[in-house]
């Protein structure tokens, strides 16, 4: 994540430019006095005090009084743009960063700030072109090469985004930001061993900062130190423990490790911190599935849905809860809400066939399945289940066709082949289903085929 630059060092410097600044914009308009100027840049002081202290609304407001005596005064643009960034405010941050950049065009400072805001607004494109003007006026800005690493790495440009970082920290090798994103940026790759060292070094420059700890551990779980990860997160959790985020990982860690109760502990105490927290809750859930304690599941998924109630995971996960229970009817009405958000979700389309097949409603499912076919046709699960549809509807030939791939995509899988065995056999070709059916008896003794005809 680019990190914003105030420019602070103005207010130190100030008054001993004063003169030099105030002739400059005395030359812009003959309207502002020394007296004004005076005045102005008293209230932008207080504001820049006030903004590092985090009092946006009174920074922005003694920025725009300073910016009503003196408009060409680009210093106060460009912390009142960074205050409305800081505030979610951004067309109105770019807007005051740009002006800014008019009135002083040589600045890297405002360049990269805006980089910074562009950034926010998800305009990856325009912002790199703003940090590439930055770095043009001064090719050893760390911060614009990270934050041009960032908009990079967010424009899927993620061999870019990966250079512009190591030019960062081949200016600043302890420079902690660029580290982090590199890190992600490798991690993404699946360069779990590089990644891993990189957030390595990040952690020896700064082993209490718990976004380098966090991301650590996540990176190790993919390492053959899969097992420090845990270790890792425990640490960030301990480290900052008013922290419901590194309790959530420690419960998603753990959970991974198939350690139920120790999981729920932790997702409970991230709840305790944050209990407006839909992720934790969907935790606990998942935990409850996974201990067929299925109605527990459902209404700690439905807790979670009241917060976040477009989550498909959470909605998919209580369909296939309610499928469990024999409740088609709710597992239907779960999965349709996954669909309204997505609608082509793998998952919700072959849980709502699905659902409508415990309804027998066969004429409902197949066309779902048709498009899962399609869109999917290595999908065993989905060909399997139109096959069953097409065999109950008596279409005997297309029915093997699908139990056929099942069986070649999964030949390991009896009932596939029992299936097969049955739609041949009801097409009357004895020999070949005979083969099918001694497959899926070799597969799972229980499958007992039909009287063969003599």
């Amino acid at each position: 994540m680019p990190r914003a630059l105030i420019d602070t060092g103005l207010r130190l410097a100030l008054f001993l430019t004063l003169i030099s600044f105030c002739s400059a914009a005395r030359a812009q308009s003959r309207r502002v006095s020394a007296q004004q100027s005076n005045a102005a840049a008293a209230l932008y002081n207080k504001a820049v005090t006030l903004q590092g202290a985090g009092k946006l609304d009174d920074a922005i407001a003694l920025y725009r009084q300073a910016l009503a005596i003196m408009p060409a005064f680009p210093e106060a643009l460009a912390n009142l743009g960074l205050a409305l960034d800081a505030q979610g405010k951004y067309d109105e941050a770019a807007q005051a960063l740009i002006l800014a950049s008019k009135y002083n065009e040589k600045n890297p400072i405002t360049q990269s700030n805006i980089g910074l805001v562009l950034y926010h607004e998800k305009k990856y494109d325009d912002s790199i072109a703003a940090y590439q003007k930055a770095l043009a006026m001064d090719p050893q800005n760390k911060e614009a090469l990270n934050g041009m690493g960032a908009s990079l790495f967010a424009a899927g440009r993620v061999d870019e985004a990966i250079a512009a970082y190591n030019k960062a920290l081949a200016i600043s090798p302890r420079y902690v930001d660029a580290l982090l994103n590199l890190g992600t940026a490798l991690g993404s790759q699946q360069q779990w061993d590089e990644a891993a060292a990189v957030l390595q070094r990040a952690l020896a420059i700064a082993p209490k900062d718990p976004d380098v700890r966090a991301d650590y551990a996540a990176v190790l779980t993919h390492t053959a130190k899969g097992g420090d990860a845990t270790t890792a997160y425990r640490q960030v959790a301990s480290s900052d423990s008013k922290d419901p985020a590194s309790w959530l990982n420690l419960g998603q860690q753990l959970y991974g490790e198939k350690k139920l109760d120790e999981a729920v502990a932790d997702f409970q105490k991230s709840l305790e911190l944050k209990p407006d927290q839909p992720e934790a809750m969907f935790g606990i859930a998942r935990v409850y599935q996974d201990e067929n304690r299925f109605a527990d599941a459902i209404a700690m998924y439905q807790k979670g849905l009241a917060l976040d109630p477009r989550s498909t995971y959470a909605l998919c996960s209580v369909g296939n809860a309610y499928l469990v229970q024999n409740q088609a009817k709710d597992a239907a009405d779960a999965f349709r809400k996954a669909l309204a958000v997505q609608p082509d979700l793998p998952e919700a389309l072959f849980g709502l066939g699905t659902a409508l097949m415990q309804m027998s409603d066969l004429s409902g499912a197949q066309p779902i399945f048709e498009k899962l076919v399609a869109a999917q046709p290595d999908n065993a699960n989905a060909r399997f289940n139109l096959g069953t549809i097409l065999f109950n509807k008596t279409d005997f030939r297309a029915a093997a066709d699908n139990f056929r791939q099942v069986t070649q995509l999964r030949p390991n899988f009896a009932q596939g082949h029992f299936n097969l065995g049955m739609a041949l056999y009801n097409m009357r070709s004895y020999d070949e289903a005979s083969r099918e059916f001694s497959e899926a008896h070799r597969l799972d003794s229980t499958l007992v085929p039909p009287q063969m005809p003599h």
